[in-house]
């Protein structure tokens, strides 16, 4: 049997294990923090670590909470040095790494470049460089951008030169987290090669776009200028400007210029931050020899006008511009007050945050500049309520400055400082009722209940309960919002448990847990009217209802009829069976890659393997199918699907992301199938097309005869 080769990266992991001399566990955030990679990564190279070490008669030890490391004498471990020098190593990059090397070139060639290229350097097949080249396509067109692919000339870009610099930005941004971006420029020493460039070691992440003398020498110039011009701004946007002015000029050392509408550029010159932006300009015209012609002075004046500026006082000196932003600052919050029901007129910070916050970003937005915000899709999910409610009530910026969009990123960012001020407020403002438990309810409940009120004014301290029997009823009748108990509990009213004493880790918890069930109570919606409603609706039928049951009919005989039976697959791995099942049922090859995307988005929140069944099970919501969609596939071959498991078998389930109720209910009961139903298993295994459809078919019709059930009393 051929030997499995390793990776660069698990290489070092091993090198790691082997050159620490004594037989002390090494923890995986050890090896992450000193390879400067994420823990996931490591714990993914894990497996094929320990076939090699396995492979080669070394004892590997692992202890679930310590750590990991070689049981082996310092003879042996100098040998597994040696082997490894030996080791032929083989390169392998992630999707994300190949789209980051391949953009990083060509956003900067300045002439086509040759697929051979690209199969050489990532080591990769000619399809896999395709599928490659539709997730950039895609990217570029973000920024206006086209991918040329031109037989027998290469593959080049065609753009604006202001589009090309957001894309190169974007770029950069994506590749480093903030703090990351911020500690490199910082830490760029005084004596670097001019040919030296920056090269993203973390995950193996690869970008030539600045040379590093380049960036230090923008660096120290750019904070002469601000400690002469006592220019006050945030480190985000210092770096911000240091990235910006790097590309610019060695875009200008390769005579890419920038061009800038002739009204755009005259109104700029008129405002305070163009004198800055001279200054700016002159330092790099000295530094690097080269002329900065007046379109970039121009657009370093736009970065700057953009900037986050910061106010050490809070006595500000309000020019014209700053009232009109006072003015939209107090319409939103009342607008706010207005759509949430919570005055946000009492909190002077939110207005003062508001105010600072508007200046540079409403100036960005009017020049059609990028807004990122790296917790957009958290925002969205965490603070969803006032996300939307936010989106309804920004018309008035677009009506105040004729702006026709404001950015998904913008609305973030002001979610957060109406999100952030409800929390301020709610924890003090909303009562909260609770009763502290104990195993018997005297003693140290009667402690924790007094310590609990001294420390939380808002938080209503009803009585003290025992763990031993806990009434849930009698606590409902009472309103009681939260138990806060000594001991594990089972409960369905909102539980946590502290140490008796009260640390003050156990305070943050409660804390939060304040502010979360306060943050409710304000949003609850009385749903006793409508249920009742709901409740009077059932009881007589409508014919819409008929009609709902007929589309449902057709939807279902429609899903039995699509499923698909694919045998003997050939896949390597976990990455390569999302691609073949992306395309099953996909429209073409955009829609593929979108299933792709959805696929994947699901299995980083937990593994699709299912234990009991040895099943691997692919399945998201997603917008590319309109029913639901069902297909087995059997492998030639096991593959790894995480760190432990390998199967030949998976199950591709796709909903529709406007999924009907009994889509959902049709799915979970073809899941708890899979759970409880052996033969349905062993079908799925081992059984030819028409069996499978045949167990699925029995299944659907189980579901359809219930829901028939369901309606027919109904009829009169």
């Amino acid at each position: 049997m051929r030997k499995k080769k390793i990776s660069s990266r698990q290489k070092e992991i091993i090198l790691m294990l082997a050159q620490n001399h004594s037989n002390k566990s090494i923890t995986i955030s050890d090896i992450a923090k000193e390879l400067d990679i994420s823990t996931r990564t490591v714990l993914r190279d894990m497996s094929s670590i320990e076939n090699w070490l396995d492979e080669n008669d070394f004892k590997f030890v692992k202890k679930p909470g310590v750590g990991i490391y070689l049981d082996e004498t310092l003879d042996n471990k100098q040998f597994i040095i040696e082997l490894l020098q030996e080791e032929k190593i083989e390169k392998n990059y992630t999707k994300e790494e190949r789209k980051r090397f391949i953009l990083s070139n060509l956003l900067t060639s300045t002439e086509p470049i040759k697929s051979y290229y690209f199969y050489k350097s990532l080591k990769i097949s000619e399809g896999t460089l395709n599928n490659d080249f539709i997730e950039i396509e895609e990217w570029l067109d973000n920024f206006s951008i086209k991918l040329i692919r031109k037989p027998g000339t290469g593959i080049y870009i065609e753009g604006l030169e202001k589009d090309i610099r957001s894309a190169q930005v974007r770029l950069i941004y994506n590749s480093f987290e903030e703090p990351e971006l911020i500690n490199l420029v910082k830490n760029i020493g005084n004596n670097i090669q001019s040919n030296n460039v920056i090269e993203i070691s973390s995950e193996n992440r690869l970008l030539n776009l600045i040379d590093k003398s380049i960036i230090k020498k923008v660096e120290c110039a750019l904070s002469e200028v601000i400690k002469e011009t006592n220019l006050k701004i945030s480190d985000s946007s210092f770096i911000g400007l240091v990235v910006h002015i790097s590309l610019s000029v060695q875009r200008l050392r390769n005579g890419e210029t920038i061009s800038m509408e002739e009204d755009v550029l005259n109104e700029l010159k008129y405002i305070e931050q163009f004198q800055t932006a001279i200054k700016i300009a002159q330092r790099i015209e000295q530094e690097f020899d080269i002329e900065v012609p007046t379109d970039e002075i121009g657009y370093i004046t736009m970065h700057l006008r953009g900037s986050k500026l910061r106010l050490e006082t809070k006595d500000h000196n309000f020019s014209l511009d700053d009232v009109e932003l006072m003015n939209i600052s107090k319409k939103l919050i009342e607008l706010a007050t207005d759509k949430f029901g919570f005055d946000f007129s009492s909190d002077k910070r939110l207005l003062n945050d508001l105010v600072n916050h508007l200046a540079p970003s409403l100036c960005r937005i009017k020049m059609g500049m990028d807004i990122r915000n790296p917790l957009l899709g958290q925002i969205k999910k965490d603070y969803k309520d006032i996300y939307d409610g936010v989106a309804n009530i920004i018309y008035i910026i677009k009506e105040k400055l004729d702006i026709d969009e404001i950015p998904e990123s913008e609305i973030a960012y002001l979610a957060m400082h109406f999100g952030s001020c409800m929390e301020r407020n709610l924890i003090e403002d909303v009562e909260i009722r609770a009763v502290a438990c104990c195993p018997t309810g005297i003693g140290t409940s009667r402690f924790l209940m007094t310590q609990l009120q001294k420390k939380f004014s808002n938080l209503k301290m009803v009585n003290t309960i025992s763990a031993i029997k806990v009434d849930e009823d009698v606590l409902r009748k009472q309103g009681i919002d939260l138990i806060i108990s000594t001991v594990e509990l089972e409960s369905s009213i909102k539980t946590i448990v502290v140490n008796p004493l009260l640390n003050l880790d156990d305070v943050a918890r409660i804390r939060h847990v304040l502010r979360k069930i306060a943050k409710d109570k304000v949003f609850k919606k009385d749903i006793r009217a409508s249920e009742k409603k709901q409740k009077d609706e059932n009881n007589q039928i409508e014919k819409d209802e008929v009609m709902d049951f007929m589309i449902m009919s057709g939807n279902i005989v429609e899903f039995f009829k699509s499923i698909e039976v694919h045998e003997d697959v050939e896949c390597d791995d976990l990455e390569e069976l999302i691609n073949y099942s992306s395309f099953i049922f996909a429209k073409d090859s955009k829609s593929a890659l979108r299933i792709q995307k959805d696929l994947k988005r699901r299995i980083n929140i937990s593994t699709p393997f299912v234990d009991g069944i040895e099943i691997a099970l692919l399945h998201c919501m997603t917008s590319e199918v309109e029913n639901i969609r069902y297909a087995s596939i059997r492998l030639s071959d096991k593959i790894m699907i995480d760190q432990e498991n390998k199967t030949k078998y998976a199950l591709l389930m796709l909903i529709p992301k406007e999924a009907k109720d009994y889509q959902r209910d049709l799915l979970s009961n073809i899941s708890e199938n899979l759970i409880e139903n052996d033969e349905f298993v062993d079908c799925i295994k081992f059984g030819d097309t028409e069996d499978i459809k045949g167990s699925f078919k029995s299944i659907v019709l189980d579901f359809y005869i219930r829901k028939m059930k369901v309606l027919l009393p109904k009829i009169d």
